[in-house]
């Protein structure tokens, strides 16, 4: 019995600490993305990367199955302030067009 028990403890040991890289992971894009922009011009992605294909990614919201009013500019994700291009978490260490969409677009807060 004492054999199930420590299992059970390792187990959700790994489990807790598995959620807390999970967690950290989105945070520490944004502001490596935030200290990419204060260092200088990011590259622009573009919309032939791999990833930015796989997320339906566009440099204009227009141009992509986007509901009316969503952009990069008013995403989460976006860090760029009002800037025309910006960094993404999504897209570390490379500016995305505030005008861009793609399918991770989440509603900012406030």
């Amino acid at each position: 019995m004492s054999s199930n028990k420590s299992s059970t403890t390792s187990r959700r040991g790994f489990v807790k600490g598995a959620m807390g890289v999970v967690a950290a992971v989105p945070v520490a894009a944004v502001l490596r993305g935030r200290d990419a922009l204060a260092e200088g011009d990011l590259p622009k992605v573009t919309e032939d990367d791999p990833q930015a294909v796989a997320l339906g990614y566009k440099h204009s919201a227009a141009d992509t199955a986007a509901p009316e009013g969503q952009n990069c500019a008013n995403c989460q994700l976006y860090s760029g302030g009002d800037a025309e291009w910006g960094p993404c978490a999504i897209f570390p260490g490379k500016a995305v067009s505030a005008k861009g969409w793609c399918v991770t677009w989440a509603q900012r807060a406030g």
